[in-house]
């Protein structure tokens, strides 16, 4: 769909409570999706390959610089990642998981910012009492990307932890259960070689999370989804103290199959964040996390809106509201061949004044409020089954009341979808 096209589209973190991540599968259809979906089998293992295309193309303004802020570089780029999942299932009760994903960061001229990541997943499932469900992970993900809306440049995120949950399963798909989990968050600007990295100072830290979930199934496949949960924010430099914080949310909403002419989450709720520093300003309203796919005949429809706090790298800031829209509109003009085509809008609104650097000087910014806009439009055409390989055109634009982050940036390349 179109948001495989959308190059500012942020990757989902692996969390145990996180309002966009409510794909939570009983163990029955996690089961069933395996023995449907990893056909090719090494001994007792099920093998799931995957390989990933993305962003391979020419890119207007690889440094995100802004306009009249130095010379604009492009540069040709392109992401490469292979993924292999495995799976051993025990009987019909225990099921080990194992993932590797290396990813490459190509760019011709720009060798400064290749880069290599590799992601490692390793999971344990067990079906207890025939009602119960108890699972665990371990993780380390990493990526080379812009991982928040803020993000001038491609910074590689490494989250390390685990999760545990536990659930109650009903037969006819109804589950009730407790969430927990440790992530340790670091950045690296892998373009820089200064001894210390200003995104790590301000944006290193350890997240602990617990919370509880429902999910009640109605109609055949969908379900009603609440949510509550709890977190701790630890930054791991002295200097960051600062930024230390709890927060709390509750959430609910509707989820539609995983699969199908209809898919996605219609997710909303109600977040308090509070910072240890008493002077601090606090969050304290709306979130949501809603993508709906719908497929009518010839045209596919999707609808999406995120909104939540996160934390800033600009040492003069605490955290800004990141509020992002989108739509997209696919038209399949053959059984081969779709035209896709979407806009994304957001805004980015600090609640504290900050300073910020301009022509050799600081400027104090009283309410800072950045605007981002992304068009993209291109065809898909189909190589087999549910693969297709696209074509897209992107034109991204920032503005910002604060001076010097207005930005410009074309992007022109291919992608590989698995979504036909």
């Amino acid at each position: 769909m179109t948001k495989k096209t959308i190059v500012t589209a942020c990757l989902l973190l692996v969390a145990a409570v996180r309002l966009g991540a409510q794909s939570y599968r009983t163990f029955r259809e996690e089961y069933d999706g395996i023995r449907e979906q990893a056909r090719l089998r090494f001994g007792p293992l099920r093998l799931q390959p995957v390989f990933r295309l993305s962003e391979a193309g020419y890119d207007s303004n690889v440094y995100f610089r802004p306009d009249g802020g130095g010379e604009i570089v492009s540069d040709a780029t392109a992401t490469l990642s292979p993924e292999l999942r495995a799976y051993w299932l025990f009987g019909r009760s225990v099921i080990l998981t194992a993932t590797e994903n290396p990813e490459v960061l190509f760019y011709a001229r720009e060798k400064g910012l290749r880069a290599f990541s590799n992601s490692l997943f390793g999971g344990l499932r067990a079906l207890l009492l025939r009602d119960f469900s108890l699972s665990a992970d371990y993780h380390v993900l990493s990526h080379v990307r812009r991982s928040t809306s803020e993000l001038d440049r491609r910074v590689r995120d490494t989250v390390t932890g685990g999760s545990a949950k536990l659930f109650f399963e009903t037969a006819r798909g109804t589950a009730f259960g407790v969430t927990a989990a440790v992530d340790d968050i670091r950045y690296k600007d892998v373009a820089s070689d200064a001894p210390e990295d200003v995104y790590a100072r301000a944006l290193d830290r350890r997240e602990t999370s617990a919370g509880v979930e429902l999910y009640y199934r109605v109609f055949s496949r969908s379900n009603l989804v609440a949510t509550a949960g709890w977190t701790r924010y630890a930054f791991a430099a002295a200097a960051s103290a600062w930024r230390n914080a709890e927060s709390v949310e509750v959430a609910g909403g509707f989820r539609f199959p995983l699969a199908g002419r209809a898919r996605g989450t219609v997710l909303f709720g109600w977040k308090s964040f509070r910072p240890d520093a008493p002077e601090r300003e606090p969050f304290s309203g709306l979130i949501a996390a809603t993508e709906v796919y719908l497929r009518l005949g010839r045209l596919a429809v999707t609808l999406g809106y995120d909104r939540d706090n996160a934390f800033s790298y600009n040492e003069s800031a605490y955290y800004y509201v990141d509020d992002r829209a989108r739509a997209g509109l696919s038209l399949y003009l053959a059984p081969f061949l779709r035209i896709d085509g979407g806009i994304q809008y957001g805004t980015m609104t600090y609640p504290e004044p900050q300073t910020v650097w301009f022509d050799g000087g600081p400027v104090l910014v009283e309410r800072r409020e950045d605007a981002q806009r992304n068009i993209s439009l291109g065809p898909v055409v189909r190589i087999a089954g549910t693969v297709g390989l696209g074509l897209t055109y992107n034109i991204y634009k920032r503005t910002s009341n604060a001076p010097g982050f207005d930005v410009r940036r074309n992007f022109a390349g291919a992608f590989l979808t698995y979504e036909f």
